[in-house]
């Protein structure tokens, strides 16, 4: 297919069939070319209700003829994923119009670099059971990180956790403190997890050399950025379902730029 000219970025959809369809809705209503969602898509194919989402969100897009990529989240089974084939594209294929970005994959629109990284940790791993609804894939590995960063430069990350060092997430999960200090219900060791995964992926965005970040996990609707080296790194995080379209999707075009339709 021709590079899209306008990608609807989604956050978190857990499942959701009424809003992945108020997404395809919104994305035809706003001439996308293109769905790119930022994990926890809802990919549960060994359940029925998980099965019945893919149909249905399948039909949906077979309506408008339009593709939905997502990155895979924490909240994915991993297992039926690894099943899946990947095709010629380096995609993996779910159904004819919907697509997994494998971890570490990238891909090129007119000039500007993309990279794909899935992945982070369940805070709340302590309720699932390993396998079923957990699976330890779920969080980028050390060997991944040193593989993304071997490939060389990208200029746009769309993923599911965020990086460390913005200072919006840094307030919100009161970073600066030890983890026992932080006003949380997560148990320490999630706590700590979760802050070495940002800073596993950190060394992807400083590795890579990234000017433009894209996440969902977090479930809150920010814009921060990051100051490095080179400059700063824009940061987007996105909402989850149940929350207002502007909260949860960002319309960008191939550069990673936000466009804002004045009609």
């Amino acid at each position: 297919m021709a590079d899209p000219q306008r990608i609807l970025l989604v956050g978190d959809l857990h499942m959701n069939t009424l809003t992945a369809h108020q997404m395809i809705d919104h994305a035809q209503a706003l001439a996308a070319d293109l769905i790119l969602q930022l994990g926890d898509f809802g990919f549960w194919p060994r359940a029925t209700a998980g099965q019945r989402y893919l149909n249905e969100v399948e039909s949906k897009l077979s309506t408008f003829g339009l593709d939905l990529w997502f990155i895979p989240g924490n909240h994915e089974d991993w297992t039926s994923l690894a099943e899946r084939p990947i095709g010629d594209d380096g995609l993996r294929i779910i159904t004819e119009h919907t697509r997994e970005i494998p971890v570490g994959h990238r891909w090129t629109w007119g000039s500007t670099r993309w990279l794909g990284i899935g992945g982070a940790p369940s805070v709340d791993k302590h309720l699932r059971a390993e396998g079923v609804d957990w699976f330890p894939e779920e969080e980028v590995t050390e060997r991944q990180v040193a593989a993304i960063i071997a490939a060389g430069p990208a200029d746009i990350v769309v993923a599911h956790d965020a990086p460390m060092g913005t200072d919006f997430l840094g307030r919100r999960y009161q970073q600066h403190l030890d983890p026992w200090e932080r006003n949380s219900w997560w148990p320490v060791s999630a706590q700590l997890r979760a802050d070495a995964h940002q800073e596993r992926v950190r060394r992807v965005l400083d590795g890579v050399e990234a000017t433009r970040w894209f996440h969902g996990h977090h479930h809150v609707r920010y814009s921060s950025s990051i100051t490095t080296a080179r400059g700063d790194v824009q940061v987007e995080g996105l909402a989850l379902d149940g929350e207002p379209l502007k909260q949860l999707a960002l319309l960008v075009d191939t550069d990673g730029v936000p466009i804002i339709d004045l009609d």
